[in-house]
Protein backbone atom coordinates (compact mmCIF):
# COMPACT_ATOMS: atom_id res chain seq x y z
CA UNK A 1 0.00 0.00 0.00
CA UNK A 2 2.97 2.38 0.69
CA UNK A 3 4.08 2.47 -2.66
CA UNK A 4 0.02 3.72 -3.73
CA UNK A 5 0.30 6.14 -0.98
CA UNK A 6 4.14 7.21 -2.32
CA UNK A 7 2.62 7.23 -6.30
CA UNK A 8 -0.55 9.57 -5.11
CA UNK A 9 1.95 12.42 -3.16
CA UNK A 10 4.46 12.42 -6.44
CA UNK A 11 1.79 12.33 -9.22
CA UNK A 12 -0.14 15.60 -6.46
CA UNK A 13 3.12 17.37 -6.64
CA UNK A 14 3.71 17.01 -10.55
CA UNK A 15 0.13 18.24 -11.17
CA UNK A 16 0.99 21.24 -8.66
CA UNK A 17 4.30 22.16 -10.83
CA UNK A 18 3.44 20.64 -14.35
CA UNK A 19 -0.44 21.30 -14.60
CA UNK A 20 -0.08 25.53 -14.24
CA UNK A 21 2.31 24.89 -17.35
CA UNK A 22 0.54 22.77 -20.02
CA UNK A 23 -2.79 23.67 -19.06
CA UNK A 24 -3.15 27.54 -18.06
CA UNK A 25 -6.64 29.39 -16.50
CA UNK A 26 -8.87 30.77 -19.13
CA UNK A 27 -8.35 33.97 -20.23
CA UNK A 28 -10.83 36.26 -18.66
CA UNK A 29 -14.05 37.68 -20.93
CA UNK A 30 -13.79 41.38 -22.05
CA UNK A 31 -17.47 41.79 -21.60
CA UNK A 32 -18.36 43.63 -18.14
CA UNK A 33 -21.30 45.10 -16.69
CA UNK A 34 -21.45 48.39 -15.07
CA UNK A 35 -23.11 50.21 -12.59
CA UNK A 36 -26.51 50.91 -14.27
CA UNK A 37 -26.70 46.99 -14.75
CA UNK A 38 -25.97 47.16 -18.74
CA UNK A 39 -23.46 45.31 -19.86
CA UNK A 40 -21.14 46.95 -22.55
CA UNK A 41 -20.82 44.78 -25.59
CA UNK A 42 -19.58 47.11 -28.75
CA UNK A 43 -16.49 47.38 -27.41
CA UNK A 44 -17.70 51.41 -26.25
CA UNK A 45 -16.28 52.60 -22.51
CA UNK A 46 -18.11 51.40 -19.39
CA UNK A 47 -18.47 54.82 -17.12
CA UNK A 48 -19.04 54.86 -13.68
CA UNK A 49 -22.43 55.88 -13.19
CA UNK A 50 -25.02 57.62 -10.84
CA UNK A 51 -28.86 55.99 -10.36
CA UNK A 52 -30.12 57.01 -13.68
CA UNK A 53 -27.26 55.69 -15.74
CA UNK A 54 -25.99 59.07 -16.23
CA UNK A 55 -21.76 59.71 -15.04
CA UNK A 56 -21.59 61.91 -12.17
CA UNK A 57 -20.77 65.56 -11.83
CA UNK A 58 -17.13 65.70 -10.97
CA UNK A 59 -16.43 68.63 -12.93
CA UNK A 60 -15.57 71.77 -10.97
CA UNK A 61 -14.95 75.06 -11.85
CA UNK A 62 -11.47 76.78 -11.80
CA UNK A 63 -10.97 79.13 -8.74
CA UNK A 64 -9.60 82.48 -8.74
CA UNK A 65 -6.02 81.07 -7.66
CA UNK A 66 -3.14 83.54 -6.50
CA UNK A 67 -0.12 83.50 -9.24
CA UNK A 68 1.77 80.43 -9.56
CA UNK A 69 4.95 80.26 -7.78
CA UNK A 70 8.29 79.97 -10.14
CA UNK A 71 9.80 76.63 -11.33
CA UNK A 72 12.31 75.62 -8.94
CA UNK A 73 14.49 75.13 -12.51
CA UNK A 74 13.70 75.56 -16.18
CA UNK A 75 11.52 73.38 -18.14
CA UNK A 76 13.42 70.73 -19.43
CA UNK A 77 16.12 70.53 -17.24
CA UNK A 78 16.01 67.04 -14.87
CA UNK A 79 14.90 67.38 -11.69
CA UNK A 80 15.30 64.04 -9.14
CA UNK A 81 13.44 64.35 -5.63
CA UNK A 82 13.35 61.68 -2.84
CA UNK A 83 10.49 60.95 -1.17
CA UNK A 84 10.90 59.52 2.64
CA UNK A 85 8.77 57.86 5.71
CA UNK A 86 9.95 55.38 7.89
CA UNK A 87 9.51 52.58 5.28
CA UNK A 88 9.70 53.57 2.12
CA UNK A 89 11.70 55.79 -0.44
CA UNK A 90 10.38 57.18 -3.58
CA UNK A 91 12.80 58.39 -6.31
CA UNK A 92 10.57 60.81 -8.30
CA UNK A 93 11.91 62.95 -11.42
CA UNK A 94 10.01 65.58 -13.76
CA UNK A 95 11.66 64.10 -17.07
CA UNK A 96 8.96 62.51 -19.23
CA UNK A 97 7.58 58.90 -19.71
CA UNK A 98 6.73 58.78 -15.99
CA UNK A 99 6.93 60.01 -12.23
CA UNK A 100 8.10 57.15 -10.06
CA UNK A 101 11.98 56.15 -11.13
CA UNK A 102 12.64 53.56 -8.09
CA UNK A 103 10.74 52.55 -4.92
CA UNK A 104 12.77 51.45 -2.25
CA UNK A 105 11.70 49.55 1.02
CA UNK A 106 13.70 50.94 4.37
CA UNK A 107 13.33 47.87 6.36
CA UNK A 108 16.38 46.02 7.79
CA UNK A 109 15.48 42.83 5.65
CA UNK A 110 15.02 44.88 2.15
CA UNK A 111 18.87 46.41 2.70
CA UNK A 112 21.41 45.91 -0.55
CA UNK A 113 24.70 45.89 1.09
CA UNK A 114 26.05 46.22 -2.47
CA UNK A 115 24.53 49.51 -3.13
CA UNK A 116 24.06 49.99 0.47
CA UNK A 117 20.41 51.62 -0.23
CA UNK A 118 16.88 49.34 -0.22
CA UNK A 119 15.95 46.77 -2.72
CA UNK A 120 14.07 49.19 -5.39
CA UNK A 121 11.33 45.88 -6.72
CA UNK A 122 10.63 47.82 -9.57
CA UNK A 123 13.48 46.59 -11.31
CA UNK A 124 13.35 49.66 -13.74
CA UNK A 125 16.86 51.02 -13.03
CA UNK A 126 18.92 48.77 -16.38
CA UNK A 127 15.89 50.34 -18.68
CA UNK A 128 15.79 54.11 -17.52
CA UNK A 129 12.21 53.75 -17.89
CA UNK A 130 9.31 54.80 -15.28
CA UNK A 131 6.37 53.80 -13.52
CA UNK A 132 2.79 56.29 -12.85
CA UNK A 133 2.91 57.83 -16.47
CA UNK A 134 -0.78 60.08 -16.96
CA UNK A 135 -1.62 60.59 -20.01
CA UNK A 136 -4.06 61.53 -22.50
CA UNK A 137 -6.36 59.28 -24.54
CA UNK A 138 -6.30 61.82 -27.88
CA UNK A 139 -9.66 63.68 -27.98
CA UNK A 140 -10.42 66.26 -30.06
CA UNK A 141 -6.78 67.38 -29.29
CA UNK A 142 -4.27 65.05 -29.68
CA UNK A 143 -2.20 65.82 -26.05
CA UNK A 144 1.24 64.28 -25.36
CA UNK A 145 1.49 64.84 -22.14
CA UNK A 146 3.74 61.69 -21.91
CA UNK A 147 6.34 63.74 -24.29
CA UNK A 148 6.26 67.19 -22.23
CA UNK A 149 9.13 67.60 -19.27
CA UNK A 150 7.11 69.15 -16.11
CA UNK A 151 8.19 71.90 -14.33
CA UNK A 152 8.38 71.54 -10.31
CA UNK A 153 6.02 73.32 -8.45
CA UNK A 154 7.08 72.29 -4.72
CA UNK A 155 8.74 70.10 -2.97
CA UNK A 156 9.30 68.37 0.31
CA UNK A 157 10.35 65.17 2.26
CA UNK A 158 6.88 63.96 1.80
CA UNK A 159 5.66 65.31 -1.41
CA UNK A 160 6.14 66.87 -5.01
CA UNK A 161 3.99 69.37 -7.47
CA UNK A 162 4.56 69.18 -10.88
CA UNK A 163 2.59 70.48 -13.80
CA UNK A 164 2.60 70.49 -17.68
CA UNK A 165 0.74 72.40 -19.67
CA UNK A 166 0.13 72.41 -23.64
CA UNK A 167 -1.89 75.31 -25.46
CA UNK A 168 -4.83 76.41 -23.06
CA UNK A 169 -4.64 73.18 -21.29
CA UNK A 170 -2.98 72.33 -17.18
CA UNK A 171 -2.14 69.22 -15.70
CA UNK A 172 -1.00 69.06 -12.05
CA UNK A 173 0.46 66.07 -10.61
CA UNK A 174 0.69 65.73 -6.85
CA UNK A 175 2.47 62.53 -5.17
CA UNK A 176 2.29 62.54 -1.70
CA UNK A 177 4.08 59.69 0.66
CA UNK A 178 1.96 58.85 3.78
CA UNK A 179 2.55 56.47 6.12
CA UNK A 180 4.17 53.09 5.48
CA UNK A 181 3.85 52.05 2.26
CA UNK A 182 0.89 54.35 0.91
CA UNK A 183 0.51 57.51 -0.93
CA UNK A 184 -1.81 59.85 -2.65
CA UNK A 185 -1.68 61.05 -6.15
CA UNK A 186 -3.73 63.79 -7.21
CA UNK A 187 -4.06 64.94 -11.05
CA UNK A 188 -5.98 67.83 -11.75
CA UNK A 189 -6.41 68.59 -15.68
CA UNK A 190 -7.97 72.58 -16.37
CA UNK A 191 -8.86 74.34 -19.27
CA UNK A 192 -7.71 78.26 -19.47
CA UNK A 193 -9.41 78.08 -23.04
CA UNK A 194 -12.32 79.36 -24.25
CA UNK A 195 -13.88 76.27 -25.99
CA UNK A 196 -14.51 72.64 -24.61
CA UNK A 197 -11.64 69.97 -24.07
CA UNK A 198 -12.24 66.64 -24.18
CA UNK A 199 -10.23 64.25 -23.10
CA UNK A 200 -9.95 60.30 -21.49
CA UNK A 201 -6.83 60.04 -19.25
CA UNK A 202 -4.92 56.66 -19.02
CA UNK A 203 -2.49 55.71 -15.92
CA UNK A 204 0.24 53.20 -16.79
CA UNK A 205 2.41 51.50 -13.94
CA UNK A 206 5.49 49.41 -15.00
CA UNK A 207 7.35 46.71 -13.49
CA UNK A 208 10.57 44.79 -15.09
CA UNK A 209 10.77 41.20 -14.36
CA UNK A 210 14.46 40.83 -13.44
CA UNK A 211 15.83 37.67 -13.35
CA UNK A 212 12.43 35.49 -14.68
CA UNK A 213 12.15 32.31 -12.61
CA UNK A 214 9.35 30.31 -12.77
CA UNK A 215 8.76 30.34 -8.74
CA UNK A 216 8.73 34.54 -8.42
CA UNK A 217 6.96 35.32 -11.21
CA UNK A 218 5.37 38.58 -11.97
CA UNK A 219 1.27 39.48 -12.69
CA UNK A 220 -0.65 42.17 -13.42
CA UNK A 221 -3.86 42.16 -11.56
CA UNK A 222 -7.12 43.84 -12.38
CA UNK A 223 -10.20 43.93 -10.08
CA UNK A 224 -13.87 43.78 -11.60
CA UNK A 225 -16.57 43.91 -9.06
CA UNK A 226 -16.60 40.21 -10.02
CA UNK A 227 -13.68 38.85 -9.51
CA UNK A 228 -9.87 39.62 -9.51
CA UNK A 229 -8.10 39.02 -13.34
CA UNK A 230 -4.63 38.14 -13.33
CA UNK A 231 -2.14 37.57 -16.02
CA UNK A 232 1.56 36.81 -15.84
CA UNK A 233 4.18 37.94 -18.90
CA UNK A 234 3.52 34.57 -20.84
CA UNK A 235 0.25 35.65 -21.26
CA UNK A 236 0.77 39.11 -22.28
CA UNK A 237 4.27 38.57 -24.09
CA UNK A 238 2.60 38.85 -27.77
CA UNK A 239 -0.77 40.47 -27.65
CA UNK A 240 -1.88 42.59 -24.98
CA UNK A 241 -4.97 41.79 -22.65
CA UNK A 242 -8.02 44.14 -21.51
CA UNK A 243 -10.08 43.62 -18.60
CA UNK A 244 -13.56 46.46 -18.27
CA UNK A 245 -15.05 48.13 -15.07
CA UNK A 246 -11.87 47.96 -13.04
CA UNK A 247 -12.02 48.83 -9.10
CA UNK A 248 -8.20 48.74 -8.58
CA UNK A 249 -4.82 47.43 -10.54
CA UNK A 250 -1.79 46.33 -9.86
CA UNK A 251 1.57 45.10 -10.82
CA UNK A 252 3.22 42.28 -8.47
CA UNK A 253 6.23 39.71 -7.97
CA UNK A 254 6.41 36.63 -5.31
CA UNK A 255 6.76 39.69 -1.83
CA UNK A 256 6.09 42.81 -3.43
CA UNK A 257 3.34 44.63 -5.43
CA UNK A 258 2.18 48.16 -6.74
CA UNK A 259 -1.33 49.16 -6.73
CA UNK A 260 -3.27 52.08 -8.20
CA UNK A 261 -6.53 52.40 -5.80
CA UNK A 262 -8.73 55.02 -8.02
CA UNK A 263 -11.43 56.98 -6.70
CA UNK A 264 -14.11 56.42 -9.27
CA UNK A 265 -14.03 52.76 -11.00
CA UNK A 266 -12.09 53.11 -13.85
CA UNK A 267 -13.33 51.79 -17.61
CA UNK A 268 -11.23 48.79 -17.60
CA UNK A 269 -7.34 47.79 -17.64
CA UNK A 270 -4.83 47.00 -20.59
CA UNK A 271 -1.97 44.55 -20.18
CA UNK A 272 0.92 44.56 -22.24
CA UNK A 273 5.28 43.95 -22.08
CA UNK A 274 7.38 46.59 -23.17
CA UNK A 275 8.84 46.19 -26.56
CA UNK A 276 12.05 44.57 -25.16
CA UNK A 277 10.53 42.28 -23.38
CA UNK A 278 11.77 43.73 -19.59
CA UNK A 279 8.72 44.91 -18.23
CA UNK A 280 5.22 44.47 -17.89
CA UNK A 281 2.87 47.18 -18.00
CA UNK A 282 -0.69 47.81 -16.71
CA UNK A 283 -2.94 50.62 -17.62
CA UNK A 284 -6.18 52.00 -16.22
CA UNK A 285 -8.34 54.32 -18.58
CA UNK A 286 -11.04 56.58 -17.47
CA UNK A 287 -13.85 57.39 -19.07
CA UNK A 288 -14.39 60.70 -21.38
CA UNK A 289 -14.68 63.78 -19.50
CA UNK A 290 -15.91 66.95 -21.29
CA UNK A 291 -14.50 70.13 -19.81
CA UNK A 292 -16.54 73.82 -20.97
CA UNK A 293 -14.61 76.86 -20.28
CA UNK A 294 -12.92 77.72 -16.61
CA UNK A 295 -13.40 74.08 -15.64
CA UNK A 296 -11.06 71.16 -14.07
CA UNK A 297 -11.46 67.73 -13.41
CA UNK A 298 -9.74 66.31 -10.12
CA UNK A 299 -8.40 62.64 -10.34
CA UNK A 300 -6.99 61.07 -6.93
CA UNK A 301 -5.91 57.68 -6.55
CA UNK A 302 -4.20 55.50 -3.41
CA UNK A 303 -1.32 53.93 -4.26
CA UNK A 304 0.37 50.92 -2.01
CA UNK A 305 4.02 50.39 -2.84
CA UNK A 306 5.80 47.98 -0.94
CA UNK A 307 6.14 44.35 0.90
CA UNK A 308 3.09 42.05 0.85
CA UNK A 309 2.25 42.69 4.57
CA UNK A 310 -0.92 40.99 4.68
CA UNK A 311 -2.41 43.36 8.01
CA UNK A 312 -1.43 46.49 5.69
CA UNK A 313 -2.97 45.16 2.54
CA UNK A 314 -6.16 43.62 4.06
CA UNK A 315 -6.76 47.92 5.77
CA UNK A 316 -6.16 49.80 2.87
CA UNK A 317 -6.42 52.67 2.96
CA UNK A 318 -5.18 53.60 6.60
CA UNK A 319 -4.32 56.99 5.71
CA UNK A 320 -6.85 59.43 6.39
CA UNK A 321 -5.89 61.23 3.68
CA UNK A 322 -7.34 58.48 1.38
CA UNK A 323 -10.00 57.14 3.45
CA UNK A 324 -11.94 60.24 2.97
CA UNK A 325 -10.95 59.95 -0.59
CA UNK A 326 -11.12 56.13 -1.63
CA UNK A 327 -12.94 53.17 -0.80
CA UNK A 328 -11.85 50.66 0.94
CA UNK A 329 -10.15 47.79 -1.16
CA UNK A 330 -9.03 44.13 0.12
CA UNK A 331 -5.62 44.22 -1.65
CA UNK A 332 -4.66 41.08 0.08
CA UNK A 333 -5.95 39.52 -3.07
CA UNK A 334 -2.30 39.87 -4.84
CA UNK A 335 -1.12 37.28 -1.93
CA UNK A 336 -0.87 34.27 -4.19
CA UNK A 337 -2.87 31.69 -1.49
CA UNK A 338 -2.59 28.66 -4.94
CA UNK A 339 -5.11 25.95 -5.69
CA UNK A 340 -7.49 25.91 -2.79
CA UNK A 341 -8.26 29.17 -2.54
CA UNK A 342 -9.98 30.35 0.59
CA UNK A 343 -9.31 26.63 1.98
CA UNK A 344 -5.76 27.57 1.86
CA UNK A 345 -5.57 31.17 3.12
CA UNK A 346 -8.02 30.39 5.66
CA UNK A 347 -5.70 27.78 6.87
CA UNK A 348 -2.36 29.35 5.63
CA UNK A 349 -3.11 32.41 7.74
CA UNK A 350 -4.01 30.53 11.16
CA UNK A 351 -0.42 28.82 10.36
CA UNK A 352 1.14 32.06 9.55
CA UNK A 353 0.13 33.76 13.23
CA UNK A 354 1.71 31.02 14.90
CA UNK A 355 4.94 30.94 12.69
CA UNK A 356 5.21 35.15 13.57
CA UNK A 357 4.15 33.81 17.69
CA UNK A 358 7.38 31.02 17.40
CA UNK A 359 9.18 34.00 15.80
CA UNK A 360 9.02 36.73 19.03
CA UNK A 361 9.72 33.83 21.19
CA UNK A 362 12.95 32.44 19.53
CA UNK A 363 13.96 35.49 17.44
CA UNK A 364 14.91 33.58 14.70
CA UNK A 365 12.69 32.41 11.71
CA UNK A 366 14.65 28.78 11.04
CA UNK A 367 13.62 27.50 14.36
CA UNK A 368 9.99 29.26 14.06
CA UNK A 369 9.60 27.14 11.08
CA UNK A 370 11.30 23.68 12.71
CA UNK A 371 8.60 24.84 15.99
CA UNK A 372 5.52 24.78 13.76
CA UNK A 373 6.38 21.68 11.99
CA UNK A 374 6.22 20.13 15.49
CA UNK A 375 3.12 21.78 16.06
CA UNK A 376 1.73 20.28 12.85
CA UNK A 377 2.94 17.19 13.07
CA UNK A 378 1.59 16.33 16.28
CA UNK A 379 -2.09 17.86 14.75
CA UNK A 380 -1.85 15.00 12.50
CA UNK A 381 -0.33 12.63 14.24
CA UNK A 382 -3.61 10.84 14.79
CA UNK A 383 -3.67 9.96 11.08
CA UNK A 384 -0.05 9.55 10.37
CA UNK A 385 -0.51 6.58 13.46
CA UNK A 386 -3.52 5.40 11.50
CA UNK A 387 -2.07 5.15 8.33
CA UNK A 388 1.35 3.53 9.57
CA UNK A 389 -0.81 0.81 11.25
CA UNK A 390 -2.96 0.45 7.67
CA UNK A 391 -0.01 0.11 6.05
CA UNK A 392 1.49 -2.50 8.04
CA UNK A 393 -1.60 -4.32 8.04
CA UNK A 394 -1.59 -4.75 4.18
CA UNK A 395 1.42 -5.97 4.64
CA UNK A 396 0.70 -8.61 6.66
CA UNK A 397 -2.18 -9.36 4.60
CA UNK A 398 0.36 -9.76 1.38
CA UNK A 399 1.04 -13.42 1.70
CA UNK A 400 -3.22 -14.14 1.46
CA UNK A 401 -3.24 -11.76 -1.21
CA UNK A 402 -0.62 -13.15 -3.38
CA UNK A 403 -2.30 -16.68 -3.67
CA UNK A 404 -5.55 -15.60 -3.97
CA UNK A 405 -3.81 -13.62 -7.36
CA UNK A 406 -2.13 -16.41 -8.37
CA UNK A 407 -5.33 -18.65 -7.76
CA UNK A 408 -7.77 -16.66 -9.98
CA UNK A 409 -4.75 -14.85 -12.31
CA UNK A 410 -7.00 -15.57 -15.00
CA UNK A 411 -10.37 -14.58 -13.90
CA UNK A 412 -10.11 -11.14 -12.78
CA UNK A 413 -13.94 -10.42 -11.77
CA UNK A 414 -13.71 -13.60 -9.10
CA UNK A 415 -10.15 -12.21 -7.76
CA UNK A 416 -11.80 -8.96 -6.85
CA UNK A 417 -14.55 -10.58 -5.28
CA UNK A 418 -11.99 -13.17 -3.12
CA UNK A 419 -10.14 -9.99 -2.35
CA UNK A 420 -13.41 -8.27 -1.04
CA UNK A 421 -13.87 -10.97 0.79
CA UNK A 422 -10.53 -11.33 2.30
CA UNK A 423 -10.88 -7.47 3.77
CA UNK A 424 -14.54 -7.74 5.36
CA UNK A 425 -12.56 -10.71 7.21
CA UNK A 426 -9.61 -9.20 9.05
CA UNK A 427 -11.69 -5.67 9.12
CA UNK A 428 -9.03 -3.95 6.73
CA UNK A 429 -10.14 -0.92 4.91
CA UNK A 430 -7.61 -1.20 1.55
CA UNK A 431 -8.44 2.79 1.59
CA UNK A 432 -7.56 3.72 5.21
CA UNK A 433 -3.86 4.49 4.53
CA UNK A 434 -4.29 6.48 1.40
CA UNK A 435 -7.63 8.71 3.31
CA UNK A 436 -4.90 10.55 6.12
CA UNK A 437 -2.77 11.38 3.09
CA UNK A 438 -5.95 13.05 0.96
CA UNK A 439 -6.93 14.51 4.39
CA UNK A 440 -3.48 16.14 4.88
CA UNK A 441 -3.03 17.32 1.41
CA UNK A 442 -5.40 20.90 1.89
CA UNK A 443 -2.94 21.19 4.88
CA UNK A 444 0.43 20.85 2.65
CA UNK A 445 -0.99 22.98 0.29
CA UNK A 446 -1.69 26.00 2.24
CA UNK A 447 1.73 25.13 3.86
CA UNK A 448 3.61 25.23 0.75
CA UNK A 449 1.31 28.33 -0.03
CA UNK A 450 2.41 30.32 3.21
CA UNK A 451 5.98 29.71 3.27
CA UNK A 452 6.17 30.59 -0.15
CA UNK A 453 4.38 33.86 -0.25
CA UNK A 454 5.49 35.02 3.34
CA UNK A 455 7.18 38.30 3.17
CA UNK A 456 8.43 38.23 6.80
CA UNK A 457 11.45 35.32 5.18
CA UNK A 458 12.49 37.29 2.74
CA UNK A 459 16.13 38.18 3.10
CA UNK A 460 16.50 36.33 6.51
CA UNK A 461 19.56 33.47 7.59
CA UNK A 462 19.21 30.52 9.06
CA UNK A 463 22.61 28.52 9.21
CA UNK A 464 24.00 27.83 6.40
CA UNK A 465 21.02 29.72 4.32
CA UNK A 466 21.25 32.80 3.37
CA UNK A 467 17.80 33.58 2.48
CA UNK A 468 14.68 31.18 3.48
CA UNK A 469 12.71 32.54 0.51
CA UNK A 470 15.79 31.19 -1.87
CA UNK A 471 16.79 27.85 -2.85
CA UNK A 472 19.68 26.44 -0.98
CA UNK A 473 22.69 27.33 -2.77
CA UNK A 474 25.26 25.10 -1.71
CA UNK A 475 22.46 21.92 -2.09
CA UNK A 476 23.00 20.65 1.21
CA UNK A 477 19.20 20.66 2.42
CA UNK A 478 18.09 18.62 -0.72
CA UNK A 479 20.84 16.22 -0.65
CA UNK A 480 20.60 15.64 2.93
CA UNK A 481 16.29 15.67 2.75
CA UNK A 482 16.63 13.06 -0.09
CA UNK A 483 18.91 10.33 2.19
CA UNK A 484 16.39 11.01 5.07
CA UNK A 485 13.37 10.24 2.58
CA UNK A 486 15.35 6.90 1.61
CA UNK A 487 16.02 6.11 4.97
CA UNK A 488 12.39 6.40 6.03
CA UNK A 489 10.95 4.41 2.74
CA UNK A 490 13.35 1.75 4.02
CA UNK A 491 12.32 1.63 7.92
CA UNK A 492 8.29 1.60 6.77
CA UNK A 493 6.13 -1.22 5.65
CA UNK A 494 5.70 -1.76 2.48
CA UNK A 495 2.36 -3.28 0.48
CA UNK A 496 3.49 -4.21 -2.98
CA UNK A 497 6.00 -6.62 -4.60
CA UNK A 498 9.81 -6.12 -3.88
CA UNK A 499 10.44 -4.81 -7.40
CA UNK A 500 7.50 -1.99 -6.95
CA UNK A 501 8.93 -0.89 -3.31
CA UNK A 502 12.48 -1.21 -4.45
CA UNK A 503 11.51 1.27 -7.40
CA UNK A 504 10.21 3.64 -4.93
CA UNK A 505 12.29 3.50 -2.47
CA UNK A 506 14.89 5.26 -5.16
CA UNK A 507 12.10 7.30 -6.77
CA UNK A 508 10.62 9.53 -4.33
CA UNK A 509 13.92 10.53 -2.73
CA UNK A 510 15.33 11.22 -6.00
CA UNK A 511 11.93 13.55 -7.61
CA UNK A 512 12.18 15.24 -3.82
CA UNK A 513 15.80 16.23 -4.03
CA UNK A 514 15.21 17.37 -7.74
CA UNK A 515 12.13 19.54 -6.59
CA UNK A 516 14.04 20.78 -3.84
CA UNK A 517 16.82 22.17 -5.73
CA UNK A 518 14.35 25.05 -7.14
CA UNK A 519 12.26 25.20 -4.14
CA UNK A 520 12.64 28.24 -1.08
CA UNK A 521 14.47 26.98 1.19
CA UNK A 522 12.48 27.75 4.55
CA UNK A 523 9.85 25.57 3.02
CA UNK A 524 12.75 22.57 2.74
CA UNK A 525 13.72 23.10 6.68
CA UNK A 526 9.74 22.28 7.18
CA UNK A 527 9.61 19.19 5.04
CA UNK A 528 13.34 18.34 6.26
CA UNK A 529 12.07 19.30 10.00
CA UNK A 530 8.95 16.79 8.79
CA UNK A 531 10.48 13.92 7.77
CA UNK A 532 13.04 13.73 10.98
CA UNK A 533 9.90 13.54 13.29
CA UNK A 534 8.27 11.03 10.93
CA UNK A 535 11.85 8.73 11.12
CA UNK A 536 11.43 9.47 15.12
CA UNK A 537 7.64 8.38 15.10
CA UNK A 538 8.35 5.55 13.27
CA UNK A 539 11.16 4.31 15.30
CA UNK A 540 9.00 4.57 18.25
CA UNK A 541 6.27 2.94 16.89
CA UNK A 542 8.37 0.28 15.86
CA UNK A 543 10.59 -0.47 19.46
CA UNK A 544 7.01 -0.26 20.99
CA UNK A 545 6.21 -3.22 18.82
CA UNK A 546 9.00 -4.88 19.34
CA UNK A 547 8.83 -4.47 23.52
CA UNK A 548 5.03 -5.63 23.82
CA UNK A 549 5.31 -8.45 21.19
CA UNK A 550 2.05 -7.48 20.32
CA UNK A 551 0.88 -5.70 17.05
CA UNK A 552 0.38 -2.17 16.95
CA UNK A 553 -2.91 -0.98 16.24
CA UNK A 554 -3.73 -4.29 14.66
CA UNK A 555 -0.59 -5.65 13.24
CA UNK A 556 1.70 -8.58 14.20
CA UNK A 557 4.10 -9.03 16.36
CA UNK A 558 7.20 -9.96 13.69
CA UNK A 559 10.15 -8.99 13.61
CA UNK A 560 10.75 -5.42 11.65
CA UNK A 561 11.22 -6.12 8.10
CA UNK A 562 10.22 -9.23 8.09
CA UNK A 563 6.97 -10.72 6.48
CA UNK A 564 5.00 -12.19 9.02
CA UNK A 565 3.05 -16.00 8.99
CA UNK A 566 -0.15 -15.80 9.73
CA UNK A 567 -0.51 -19.61 10.09
CA UNK A 568 1.88 -19.71 12.80
CA UNK A 569 1.05 -19.24 16.23
CA UNK A 570 3.32 -16.54 18.25
CA UNK A 571 6.06 -18.21 20.53
CA UNK A 572 6.28 -21.22 17.74
CA UNK A 573 9.31 -21.78 15.74
CA UNK A 574 9.99 -20.79 12.62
Amino acid sequence: MSHRIALFVIISVLIMVVYPLLFPQPQPTTTATDEAGQTDTDGGELAKTDGDGQPPDTVEKIEPTPAQPEPTAPIGERIEHRLQNELLAITVDNQPGGLITAVEPLAEQFHDEANDRGIDFLLLGESGSRTLEFSFVPGETDFAWSRIPASVRAQDERSVELARRQGDVEVVETLTLLDGYEARYEVVVRNHGQGQQKHRIELTSRMGLGAQSRYDIHRALCRTPEDLEDFDFDDVEDQTESVKGVDWLALDSKYFVQAVVPAERLSGCTVASDEAGTAMLNTGSGREVILGPGEQKRYVFGLYLGAKVDSLLQGFPTSAALAEALPPADLTEAIDWGWFGRLSKFLGTMMLDLLRWFYSLTGIWGVAIIMLTVVVKLVLLPLTIKQYSSMRRMKEMQPEMEKIREKYKDDKLKQQQEMQALFQRTGVNPLAGCMPVVLQFPVWIALYAMLGAVVDLYHEEFLWLPDLTQPDPYYILPIAMGGLMFVQTKMNPTAGDAAQAKMMMWMMPGIFVVMMLFLPSGLGVYIFANIVLSLIQSFVQLRIKSKDGKPDAGGTASEPGRKADPGKRKGKGK
